[in-house]
């Protein structure tokens, strides 16, 4: 049986959906949490069937998966039994409106050793326009809480380029976000994703994209936080040394990984599928033992390949590129690639094309 290391868990359940969010959430429902948590951990046994699931990494994400209530996250936690004990790190996404000192402490508890707060700003502005229920201070206190409770590995996500959001105002929330001393900060450019109420006022010409703005604000920030001490390690993503996120360098290095929940993706071996995002068919797939996929794909070896180099491309450790040589050698040329320990790194001027550099290896 194939071993699955990566285990990733999917609560599509928001206190609020954000206008620029395109993963499959739904409106916070206490009615519906304990059905859900019964539904995960039965597709869990389901999927034990075909794999032996021994995760050194699970990424409990969403949606907002501290807006689950103690007892829930109890359950759930509990329920994995001895396959959460075995995870070197077990992420939970927070989000800073639903999380209280004695959830927190139970998290810990349980074995969940890093936090990802999605504090996307310290600008008040900024978080209105994100339809972000929370301000700064409340960022502030959910650090607090998350270190009080013993958390020695939080990460702190940001959106930079918010519309209408002043230049010297991310620099401002950059300050802030280092202030605290997280051990890791994911730094985005906002994305306007398809069937987003972002999207569509930036088709309508309400929003105007500014490419010089954002070229500044990426470049600025990885400058200043590398000489602030954090290795930027990915395109959006920077860490003190030793506390890069495992789980998210498992995707980016081609691993496997197993997804549960309504929209997780998994790929094992040579399938990939998502579950369907339902909500009422994931639920009640747990009573009919049949859960709903979609998007079913076979992965031959070439295509693992292509796609490694896409991700792994991405990363400060870079790829061997082996197989692609011309392909390298004319990002070389164009000055977006370069070798170096016998590893291809995209530079600085590739980093900001590396959408556009990635689909060179797509096959078709």
């Amino acid at each position: 049986m194939k071993v699955i290391e990566h285990l990733y868990i999917h609560v599509p359940f928001c206190p609020r959906v954000c206008p620029y969010c395109a993963f499959y959430v739904v409106p916070a429902d206490r009615r519906k949490s304990g059905p859900l948590v019964e539904a995960l951990l039965a597709e869990l046994r389901f999927r034990e069937r075909a794999s032996e699931i021994r995760p050194r990494t699970i990424y409990l994400g969403g949606g907002t998966p501290s807006a689950l209530s103690t007892g829930d996250l109890a359950r759930l936690i509990g329920g994995l039994g001895d396959r959460a004990g075995g995870a070197v790190e077990f992420t939970i996404e927070v989000n800073p409106t639903t999380l209280s000192p004695e959830k927190a402490g139970l998290l810990r508890s349980l074995g969940v050793n890093r936090a990802s707060l999605g504090a996307q700003s310290f600008d008040v502005g900024a978080l209105a326009t994100l339809g972000r229920q929370h301000g700064p201070e409340r960022i502030r206190r959910t650090f607090e809480i998350l270190r009080g409770a013993g958390f020695g590995n939080i990460g702190v996500d940001l959106i930079h380029g918010v519309p209408g959001q002043a230049e010297d105002s991310w620099w401002e929330t950059l300050d802030e976000a280092l202030g605290l001393h997280p051990e890791h900060l994911s730094a985005y450019g906002l994305t306007y994703e398809e069937d987003t109420p972002f999207f569509d006022r930036l088709a309508a010409g309400e929003w105007v994209r500014d490419e010089a703005l954002e070229i500044r604000l990426f470049l600025g920030t990885r400058r200043i936080l590398e000489g602030a001490g954090y290795v930027p390690y990915e395109v959006s993503n920077f860490a003190l040394p030793g506390f890069e996120s495992e789980h998210n360098l498992a995707y980016w290095r081609g691993r496997d990984y197993l997804g549960l929940g309504p929209s997780a993706v998994s790929t094992i071996g040579g399938r990939r599928w998502r579950t369907a995002a339902d909500l009422g068919q994931y639920l009640a797939a747990a009573d009919s033992g049949e859960w709903p996929e979609e998007e079913v794909e076979y992965l031959d070896e070439d295509l693992r390949r292509r796609e490694r180099m896409m991700f792994g491309l991405r990363t400060r450790e870079g790829v061997d590129g082996a197989g692609f040589e011309e392909e390298l050698a004319g990002l070389r040329e164009a000055g977006y690639a370069d070798l170096s320990g016998g590893r291809w790194r995209l530079t600085a001027e590739g980093l900001l094309r590396a959408d556009a550099v990635g689909a060179l290896f797509a096959r078709g």
